[in-house]
């Protein structure tokens, strides 16, 4: 079923139900205890992944001001929890229980619009939680709503979609890249929404934490590392048919696997390659960075991830498909190396396996490939400009 079919079938229940919450729901909002803050946040999760870390370098910006945080689908790992948890001036609840249940979720999202509209100058703040979206109508139209979206999926079931079945509500709408923002700008084009809204589409690239000192050794043979989980966009499998046409060649490399991904592994894979499973610490993360020269993605849709953007502040040589997101920063052997007809699977492994194969052959090129990721790394990708855009924006 197409995510607006089910945004429009669900709306239809939440409104047949809303006398029913006004009578029986709205009366326990008023025993809740208000936000002493304005912000409140809904997450999807606290499992370890790019998009959580970009949450929680959010937070982290508006560490004081006062906010509630909820997460409203269940995580898999708490690898992040204590991260959110122990964030100052927030409280953290999962009310994953409350949203899992059709039922449950009906009244909830009464209950949680009706307990945000006893703020008077209340913000919203959310990121992959549609449990947010099904709110939005139920709002005040003083309550300022904002959406953080992490990519386009360019399929009919892709969180992209809630956006447009709600354009009407979202005061902001945050693309953590510019392809994401041309992204949804051509879908309003194409369901005619109002050039106005256009306005309502902004930009803030996440940033990390960059060392101040170029510090790399090159040297065979070389670590290829995948970093993340293995969802369906990312196509990991195609990295292990480039692993295996790598060792079949007898090619000074080592494969390096991080992250929940590990879990989707063959068993093959987990014989040839170096596993890391997942890793909290990101000290610990950043050393496997530092060692490694080549970080590969074949992914055959998605925003350009924080993933690459940690990689290269070490100096990893970004292989990874020409997607529209990655084109926005990368350029092929300038900055990385980026593989070209990406829907065609069996040109990914040749062409990703001839690049690695280039690279071992020619260190000079390895080199100079990987000073210039950190260079770009360092001059685009600072933390300290994602922070005082966020600053600026819940100021402004």
């Amino acid at each position: 079923m197409h995510t607006l079919t089910k945004v429009r079938l669900f709306r239809i229940l939440l409104w047949m139900t809303y006398p029913l919450a006004l009578i029986f729901i709205y009366p326990f909002t008023l025993f809740k205890k208000r936000n002493k803050g304005s912000l409140f946040f809904f997450f999807d999760r606290y499992v370890i992944g790019g998009a959580q870390r970009v949450h929680l370098d959010i937070m982290q910006c508006i560490e004081d001001k006062y906010k509630q945080v909820y997460f409203t689908r269940s995580s898999f790992n708490d690898v992040l929890k204590n991260g959110f948890y122990s964030q100052p001036n927030s409280k953290c609840s999962d009310i994953h229980l409350w949203c899992d249940n059709l039922i449950f979720r009906i009244f909830t999202v009464h209950y949680f619009a009706f307990y945000i509209n006893r703020h008077q100058k209340a913000h919203v703040f959310s990121s992959n939680s549609t449990f947010f979206y099904d709110m939005l109508p139920f709002m005040r139209k003083s309550v300022i709503k904002t959406e953080l979206l992490h990519n386009f999926t360019y399929g009919k079931k892709g969180m992209e979609f809630f956006g447009l079945a709600n354009y009407k509500y979202l005061n902001h709408r945050i693309c953590v890249d510019y392809s994401t923002a041309i992204n949804i700008k051509e879908q309003y084009k194409e369901h005619t929404i109002p050039k106005e809204f256009n306005e309502r589409v902004m930009v803030i690239e996440p940033g990390v934490s960059i060392p101040e000192l170029y510090n790399k050794h090159i040297a065979l043979p070389l670590r290829v590392i995948y970093a993340g989980r293995g969802s369906a966009q990312k196509r990991v499998y195609l990295i292990e048919k480039i692993m295996e046409k790598c060792l079949a060649e007898k090619l000074p490399v080592e494969f390096h696997f991080a992250g929940s991904v590990v879990y989707e592994l063959a068993e093959k894979t987990k014989q040839s390659a170096v596993i890391h499973g997942e890793i909290k610490d990101k000290a610990e993360m950043d050393k496997l960075y530092l060692g490694s020269h080549i970080l590969i993605m074949t992914s055959a849709y998605e925003g350009f991830p924080m993933v690459i953007k940690e990689a290269m502040a070490y100096g990893c040589i970004p292989l990874v498909t020409a997607l529209e997101g990655n084109k926005t920063h990368l350029v092929h052997l300038k900055n990385s190396l980026l593989i070209d007809n990406f829907q065609n699977e069996d040109y990914v492994v040749q062409e990703g396996t001839e690049y690695i194969k280039m690279l071992c052959r020619d260190l000079q090129l390895t080199d100079l490939l990987s000073q210039k990721a950190y260079k770009y790394a360092k001059e685009n990708f600072s933390i300290n400009i994602f922070f005082k855009k966020y600053s600026d924006f819940f100021n402004g």
